[in-house]
């Protein structure tokens, strides 16, 4: 059982997300905000003092590293998105992302909620915000 890792910015919430220069780990978008800006200047003054490109990159693990991962700038988008905000005041939708947010087998879940027409719906327009040359999802005919 993996042991839960509480966010290194609050540090009330669990970790859900780890910060792409630093590894840090964060629960949520105000969290990655607040930190955002300290990381920049440790950035900033790391990169000044280091001369190979080879010692600036940021070391990610083999998870980390797909070419599916979503920038924090394209996942920021999705928050200023009018049709996704219009979407989650709908209580069904949010009720399914509480159960998928809280899920000891998430694939699973994902899998059962993409036979949800409102599931596929709001993942179809997460995808178009974040990928707009993204195809729409199709939903399968069972």
């Amino acid at each position: 059982m993996t042991k839960k890792q509480v966010c290194e910015v609050c540090t009330e919430n669990e970790s859900k997300y780890k910060c792409p220069a630093c590894l840090l780990k964060y629960c949520s978008l105000l969290c990655y905000k607040k930190h955002k800006e300290a990381c920049k200047d440790t950035r900033d003054k790391t990169e000044q003092s280091k001369k190979s490109d080879e010692d600036t990159n940021v070391i990610c693990s083999a998870e980390d590293q797909s070419e599916d991962r979503v920038s924090v700038e394209k996942l920021e988008e999705l928050e200023h998105s009018v049709p996704l905000r219009q979407m989650l005041e709908n209580p069904h939708l949010r009720t399914i992302l509480q159960d998928l947010a809280k899920s000891t087998n998430p694939a699973k879940q994902m899998e059962k909620f993409m036979h949800e027409p409102l599931f596929l719906e709001f993942a179809d327009e997460c995808l178009q915000t974040v990928e707009p040359s993204a195809p729409h999802v199709e939903m399968d005919s069972d």
